[in-house]
């Protein structure tokens, strides 16, 4: 029966412990504000490079292909008199 209480007791320490860091880095947040605000920063920074070096060079390979030619010539097919049909 000792040690079950003994168990529960030391249980309940932890819960506590952790309620209190938890509390402790929550008052921390808000008086002296995030510590990744600088890391979060850096990699939006990071992201935007790459989209933009993804639209250059996107950019640059619709800008190096050749334009494409007509396939049929102009001298090709007639000319057809449009009709309208009704039932």
């Amino acid at each position: 029966m000792f040690k079950f209480l003994f168990v529960v007791f030391g249980f309940f320490l932890l819960l506590m412990a952790l309620l209190g860091f938890s509390v402790f880095r929550t008052f921390k947040r808000i008086l002296f504000g995030s510590g990744n605000a600088g890391k979060q920063q850096q990699a939006r920074h990071a992201d935007e490079q790459g989209k933009r070096k993804k639209q250059q060079t996107t950019q640059q390979t619709y800008t190096q292909q050749p334009a494409k030619k007509k396939i049929i010539a102009k001298d090709e097919g007639e000319y057809v008199d449009y009709e309208e049909v009704k039932d």
